[in-house]
């Protein structure tokens, strides 16, 4: 299990286990992260995990808590559904934040959403029972479709439209009020369990070794799928050097991806790959790496 220390975004071990902290409160797309350190300073007590996969927003947070000094914030450059269902523990948090979530307008885009009944299946089931998830949106159709996903597991939440604490506005929130949006805001508080999740696993990741290795097999832009089980590999880049090379890799399964690093380390006895990035263990990681060293030994003139 990867240790992490408060604001730290620590690149170089992936994680294999759930993270251990207690009482936690989360916010999902922390955009500048105001509002997260805000949080920060309004819960010392409790650990404040900020997650999101827009890379400039996670360097700027980071900087910003260092500038502060706190040591209750920790962030986390990963998916948001990947946080949620392999990361956090069952009955682990005390409160989520979802602060102006993209709305995605298009019609081709409307499954991207993040706020739909699957999703918020798994926030229940890793809130505490009385645990609360706020919610604040400009977006009239949004708010509505977060109330129509929430239709069929209406027995999970009690459903209010005020917060019991006053939040301070967002930067994005001060410019729609300019625009004429008016923030609208849910609250959810846990009644009971989803009864229809088992909880995921972290895998511990694999690392295979090789007796041969053509880093030249693999080319930018090159995907593999596995349409069954949901899972696919995009290959972004490949980085040489004399000890390792590095495999920059998009990885995915079940509507969620990993932006992760493998690396190709020589040894004496031939070649070791293994993820060296911030990845999770979850099983399509593993199945990413097999594929990896398939291609790797393959000779040259064998690709069609």
């Amino acid at each position: 299990m990867a240790v992490f220390k408060p604001c730290f975004w620590d690149t170089s071990k992936p994680i294999e286990g759930k993270i251990p902290f207690e009482n936690p409160v989360v916010e999902i797309g922390f955009g500048n992260g105001d509002f997260t350190l805000w949080l920060a300073e309004r819960f010392p007590d409790r650990p404040v995990l900020a997650v999101d996969k827009w890379h400039p927003g996670v360097r700027a947070l980071i900087h910003k808590c260092r500038q502060k000094r706190l040591n209750n914030l920790y962030v986390f450059n990963l998916d948001a559904n990947l946080f949620v269902e392999y990361l956090l523990k069952p009955h682990q948090v005390e409160a989520f934040f979802f602060n102006y979530p993209d709305p995605f307008f298009k019609k081709r885009d409307l499954k991207r959403r993040l706020l739909k009944t699957s999703f918020l299946k798994w926030v229940a089931f890793k809130l505490q029972i009385g645990g609360k998830v706020y919610i604040r949106t400009d977006i009239a159709d949004y708010y509505e479709y977060i109330l129509e996903q929430l239709e069929p597991i209406k027995e999970l939440f009690e459903v209010k439209t005020e917060f019991d604490i006053e939040l301070p506005t967002t930067k994005y929130e001060q410019k729609a009020l300019k625009e004429g949006r008016k923030p609208l805001k849910l609250l959810l508080v846990k009644v009971k369990d989803p009864k229809d999740i088992t909880d995921r696993e972290v895998e511990k990741l694999r690392a295979l070794r090789l007796e041969k290795c053509n880093i030249e097999n693999l080319k930018r832009g090159m995907e593999i799928k596995d349409p069954q089980r949901g899972y696919f590999l995009k290959v972004e880049h490949t980085y040489r050097s004399e000890d390792i090379d590095l495999v920059e890799l998009y990885v995915g399964e079940e509507g969620f991806y990993q932006h992760l690093f493998v690396g190709v380390f020589k040894t004496p006895q031939g070649f070791v790959i293994k993820p060296k990035s911030f990845a999770v263990g979850t099983r399509s990681v593993s199945w990413a790496v097999e594929k990896l060293g398939e291609l790797l030994q393959k000779e040259p003139n064998s690709f069609p």
